[in-house]
């Protein structure tokens, strides 16, 4: 896992799933994990979707 932070000024969804664990908050932990989970799939259907369809009308010259 990849993250840093610059205190009080960023926070990074790694980092903070992290300190969550740290601190034995594994519920806090999970829901924040499964929360981007859930993002990502959903982003990444919207991006497969916009691809086919693009390739359905035709490729782009």
């Amino acid at each position: 896992m990849v993250g840093g932070n610059i205190p009080g000024v960023t926070r990074t969804i790694s980092i903070d799933i992290y300190d969550r664990v740290q601190a034995s908050d594994y519920t806090a932990a999970n829901e924040t994990a499964l929360l981007l989970l859930v993002l990502c799939f959903a982003l990444l259907a919207i991006v497969y979707g916009v691809n086919r369809k693009a390739w359905v009308v035709g490729p782009v010259k």
